[in-house]
């Protein structure tokens, strides 16, 4: 088997890079998701100011003393956008040298 060159060397750990952040991104959201929808499932029956998200799943209370119950902590949601935005860097990257590599 004969050796990569460096471009294809390079392009390899771009892959594996994209492959990595898609993972961590979609593990992230799918812990989201159970935090929103298993753990803090019954949090309406409890909540007066009760708040929803989305993109990440979230399901939050703010109490009438100012404590939030159930919300996403910003490391969370810093990994999770940052994996995201990470990914699809890496993955500009590598169609730009995989299509420099082609021409």
């Amino acid at each position: 088997m004969a050796s990569a060159g460096p471009s294809e060397a390079q392009l390899n750990r771009l892959w594996g890079a994209v492959c990595a952040c898609a993972g961590t991104f979609f593990l992230l959201w799918g812990l989201s998701w159970i935090n929103a929808s298993v753990v803090n499932e019954d949090l309406q029956n409890s909540c007066e100011d009760l708040h929803t998200a989305r993109f990440p799943f979230e399901k939050s209370c703010t109490h009438g003393d100012g404590t939030v119950e159930g919300a996403n902590s910003l490391l969370f949601e810093g990994v999770f956008f940052g994996s995201l935005s990470a990914g699809v860097v890496c993955l500009g990257a590598a169609f730009v040298i995989e299509g420099v590599r082609r021409k």
